[in-house]
């Protein structure tokens, strides 16, 4: 599915729709809804400050595992820095108002919902390709280093993290207990360094 708002071109692909319809069926803990609302409130967060700089992006794009957002290259990188904290500022933002609502309250769904934001917050700011960490960790190397030089640099990083990542795996399997999610995470990660060659 294609449209456009805002002048901005949206792709919603048939499997991003398949994933998160299979997602929502097949949910068994409660929290891929929570975690639905902490990614959009992170992806908000990156479009506001597009929105607000005046450097609205050409295209997003919904594909299974991620949101592509498709921005200009032209402009400052203090601009392109602000664009990548802004999503992971969001969630912190609202992560903590929930926080406080749950002491306050009482309430294991303000509190679950808080930390959910907080992961998406976290997981986001790793210096990896792909991600706000990473984008930010080449917008610094970039000073000091050209462009090609710094890009091999953060995917060196990504490879790294994605092989700890994978060995955490496969530690807790030695220690008798299997977390898929580890493993998929491992996967995603070298999946970024692959694509961002």
């Amino acid at each position: 599915m294609r449209f456009s708002l805002f002048g901005t071109k949206i792709y919603v692909s048939f499997l991003f729709t398949a994933t998160v319809s299979f997602m929502l069926a097949t949910d068994r803990t409660g929290l891929v809804i929570p975690t639905l609302f902490s990614v959009l409130i992170h992806e908000t967060g990156h479009l506001f400050t597009m929105w607000v700089t005046d450097c609205a992006p050409r295209e997003i794009r919904l594909i299974p595992a991620s949101v592509q957002i498709i921005e200009e290259y032209s402009r400052p990188q203090k601009a392109r820095a602000a664009v990548s904290v802004s999503g992971p500022l969001a969630n912190v933002a609202v992560g903590a108002a929930l926080f406080i609502n749950a002491h306050i309250s009482g309430s294991d769904t303000a509190m679950k919902f808080a930390l959910i934001n907080g992961v998406v917050a976290a997981f986001n700011m790793l210096p990896v390709s792909g991600l706000d960490g990473g984008r930010l960790l080449l917008i610094l190397l970039c000073r000091k280093k050209d462009l090609y030089a710094a890009m091999r640099v953060v995917n060196v990083v990504t490879a790294v993290l994605a092989a700890a990542v994978f060995l955490a795996g496969i530690y807790l399997i030695i220690k008798g207990s299997v977390n898929l999610s580890v493993f998929i995470v491992a996967l995603y990660l070298a999946v970024c360094a692959i694509l961002k060659k």
